[in-house]
């Protein structure tokens, strides 16, 4: 006997109608997301689109070339498709004095006492005219991140090995999070718009720092370098006056990112921030946070490959020491090998 309700109507009716309002909720579910995933295959076409018809204009936002007076070389002045956050025709953002703009960023506040047991780190600042001697493409700037300048005895003796190594010529400067914070954040971003919009679904310090580092090359120049790595091979004079970049390889044998150097407006710190920015964008959970992949190693050798590709060069980011070409003339040196990444930088 088939059980009724209290109106005698058969309750299998009700679950009927039940299974079918599910059936049709999971239908246009799946309508929905198609929908979404066919958007965004036909923005991703669109991109890849502009990139081939506008490949040379591409190239010069990238890396656009400048004249004495601080103008784009090839920029029309007259273009109606011109943004606001097109750096093209916009002069070349003016640094008088390096030293002295580091130094107010990184000193955002007074010293400040440290927990018992740690280690207060001081900056090390040298003159322009020594970190920036004319002709040279990297100047002499060594930066450092770290959520704190109280550092435990062994990373405040790894910063001295620096200091010791390259003290002679290189400013050494710790940015501690109020100076990254301060960096990003105080900052108006040309080339950058939607930095700040993505910042607020970084949920990860390390890839909130895999972005920093590279926009802080790309604005002032000079090596970067994470807290535990220590000089083996590398010293004052490794990198050359006309070295554009130099990367380090490591264990893989793809450029590290841990450590690298490069001359201010250099493309692969432009294409590995982009890159980073587009997928923490894309993220279908803010809470997933494999930096490796997102903004980390796996972004600095989209970079890589993203720079010598607008070079018509094909590669997979898998190379060995030599001097690679890319975007706009300029170039990357790599040393090491893969078998002995340890050779420059331990």
């Amino acid at each position: 006997m088939v059980e009724s309700s209290a109106k005698g109507k058969p309750l299998c009716g009700s679950c009927s109608k039940n299974v079918f309002s599910s059936r049709l909720f999971q239908l246009f579910l799946k309508v929905g997301l198609a929908a979404s995933v066919f958007y965004h295959f036909i923005w991703v076409g669109k991109q890849l689109s502009s990139l081939t018809i506008h490949g040379a204009y591409d190239e010069l936002l990238i890396a656009p070339e400048y004249t004495n007076n601080g103008r784009d070389l090839y920029a029309s002045s007259s273009s109606s498709s011109s943004s606001p956050f097109d750096p093209r025709g916009k002069p070349l953002p003016s640094h008088p004095s390096p030293n002295a703009e580091l130094q107010d960023l990184v000193s955002s506040h007074k010293k400040y006492t440290c927990a018992e047991g740690l280690v207060y780190v001081e900056d090390h600042i040298l003159p322009d005219d020594v970190t920036h001697p004319p002709g040279r493409k990297t100047p002499h700037l060594f930066h450092v991140t770290s959520k704190s300048r109280c550092m435990t005895p062994s990373f405040a003796s790894n910063i001295d090995r620096w200091k010791h190594a390259l003290g002679s010529k290189y400013s050494i400067y710790i940015h501690d999070d109020d100076a990254v914070n301060k960096f990003i954040y105080e900052k108006e971003w040309t080339e950058f718009p939607e930095l700040k919009e993505i910042m607020a679904c970084v949920t990860a310090g390390a890839a909130k720092a895999d972005l920093w580092r590279y926009i802080m090359i790309w604005e002032y120049g000079g090596i970067y370098s994470d807290m535990d790595s220590s000089p083996a091979k590398f010293g004052v004079d490794t990198i050359a006056p006309l070295d554009d970049a130099f990367f380090p390889l490591e264990q893989l044998g793809i450029p590290s990112q841990y450590w690298f150097a490069a001359s201010p407006r250099h493309p692969v710190m432009y294409l590995s921030a982009k890159h980073g920015l587009q997928t923490m964008a894309f993220r279908d959970d803010i809470s997933s946070n494999n930096a490796a992949k997102t903004t980390g190693p796996g972004a600095f050798k989209t970079g890589f490959i993203l720079f010598q590709q607008f070079k018509g060069i094909d590669t997979n980011g898998y190379v060995e020491a030599g001097v690679y070409e890319g975007a706009h003339g300029r170039s990357v040196r790599v040393v090491g090998s893969k078998g002995n990444h340890n050779e420059w930088i331990v």
